[in-house]
């Protein structure tokens, strides 16, 4: 992981997101806050876009709210005869 404290060496865009390719960057803004910027990978992209999109959360919760459904608690009972 490279630390950045913008405080003592601050670095633009373009340099923050080329040591963001090869690794972790904890960035350390001037009021303290820390940041990490890493680049992305598909699946995280694509689970922070689902978690963010209203007609999927809806969707999820009709699914959770269909009949038929068995408890986790259940389907152990049932596989256990």
């Amino acid at each position: 992981m490279k630390t950045i404290n913008l405080a003592a060496h601050p670095v633009t865009v373009d340099e923050l997101l080329h040591f963001a390719r090869s690794e972790v960057v904890m960035l350390i803004a001037q009021d303290g806050h820390e940041y990490l910027v890493e680049e992305a990978d598909e699946f995280e992209t694509e689970v922070t876009r689902l978690g963010q999109s209203v007609r999927f959360m809806r969707f999820l919760e009709e699914r959770r709210q269909e009949a038929g459904a068995i408890s986790l608690e259940e389907l152990e009972r049932q596989l256990a005869v």
